[in-house]
């Protein structure tokens, strides 16, 4: 499978409207340290697109028929494109939480086709097999494990650390190819609904064999700084991700 970060920011994505910190200006003077919201878009062996969360506009980036969406939970950051999106001429099944769900997509749906996913359930599309993860997060938040010809991909954002039910499902499941963590704030933030860059990197690091920080805050470090700082304390054990960025699992 084709892993591509289409958007790897937080809700504000960077550089963050008018905002004169060292992160958002350092993006805009580097094009490269800029941060869409998060979406991640699996590409299947079969050439099959599968987006997870829709942070933002896909239609420059991913202009392809997609087998289903997969929402983490439906915080506006992580649905915001499904907006306009929702008006494409193919019917797309929509997994998502039950809990807090967005009134007019639900509503007027167009032609995304919500369906519920819970916590450890699986769904079997095209290659993939796709289980839903609990996760601590403010409101009902799920992460997912993507499964094909034995290769493992865990995608966990939003979230504060691991229920214990999920730690256990994914030490059962390593090694994993790739864990993609929420990374929202800086080393030493204590947020109760979000990882920090070291606790993140912690999650990752028992079960995966490379773990990439993603759902970045313009209130972490800048980008060459937080490379730095990665780069330094784990080597290519973990990366920072950014728009863009892809890996073949």
């Amino acid at each position: 499978m084709i892993v591509y970060f289409i958007g790897t920011g937080g809700s504000e994505g960077i550089p963050a409207h008018l905002c004169t910190c060292p992160t958002c200006n350092e993006a805009r003077k580097l094009g490269f340290a800029q941060r869409l919201p998060s979406t991640v878009a699996i590409i299947t062996e079969n050439r099959k697109a599968v987006l997870f969360d829709v942070g933002t506009d896909i239609r420059d980036f991913l202009n392809v028929p997609l087998e289903a969406i997969f929402l983490t939970h439906w915080h506006h950051d992580h649905i915001y494109g499904l907006y306009k999106l929702r008006w494409m001429a193919m019917e797309t099944p929509l997994y998502a939480p039950a809990g807090h769900a967005d009134a007019l997509i639900l509503r007027e749906p167009k032609n995304l086709q919500p369906r519920t996913i819970k916590p450890f359930e699986g769904i079997e599309l095209d290659t993939l097999r796709i289980t839903a993860l609990k996760l601590n997060h403010q409101v009902e938040t799920l992460g997912y494990l993507i499964e094909e010809n034995g290769k493992r991909v865990a995608l966990i954002y939003d979230t504060k650390g691991l229920p214990e039910e999920t730690w256990e499902f994914l030490k059962a499941k390593a090694p994993l190819r790739l864990a993609i963590v929420d990374a929202t704030y800086p080393p030493g933030t204590d947020d109760p609904y979000h990882n920090n860059v070291d606790e993140a990197a912690e999650i990752g690091l028992e079960p995966a064999e490379r773990t990439v920080l993603s759902h970045i805050s313009h209130k972490n470090l800048p980008f060459l700084q937080l490379t730095e700082y990665v780069r330094k304390r784990w080597g290519n054990r973990v990366l920072v991700a950014y728009d863009g960025m892809v890996f073949y699992v």
